[in-house]
């Protein structure tokens, strides 16, 4: 999945004098995702920006609290050649119970194309 680097927040505060710049990207459907990015121009901006992007991350779009505290990351991602229905996912760390569940309940959200919203979805 590509990631907006922070760069990019910065560059829209510097080019238009915004203390802080938040950027929420998706990629509406089966393949889709989502990316919120933040930036605050010192370190009070900073502390203000990421505060309103984990709640727009979690009130919005409806990220599990637990993902944010958790320090996993994803290394890759391949078929599991014994089921075609499952997926191998390698963590840089070993995930607990509480991950485990936050990364399902974050796989089970749905995500909806602009026209099943607006239709009610």
């Amino acid at each position: 999945m590509p990631e907006l680097p922070i760069k990019d927040a910065r560059d829209i505060a510097e080019k238009r004098g915004w203390d802080q710049v938040i950027i929420v990207a998706r990629k509406v459907g089966n393949d889709g995702y989502e990316h919120v990015v933040t930036y605050g121009k010192d370190k009070a901006h900073c502390e203000a920006a990421a505060r309103a992007g984990m709640a727009i991350k979690h009130h919005l779009m409806r990220w599990p609290c637990a993902l944010f505290d958790s320090a996993l990351r994803v290394l890759g991602v391949g078929r599991d050649a014994d089921n075609p229905k499952a997926l191998s996912v390698s963590l840089a760390e070993e995930p607990s119970d509480q991950d485990i569940r936050a990364i399902s309940e974050m796989l089970s959200l749905t995500t909806k194309s602009p026209a099943e919203v607006e239709a009610g979805a």
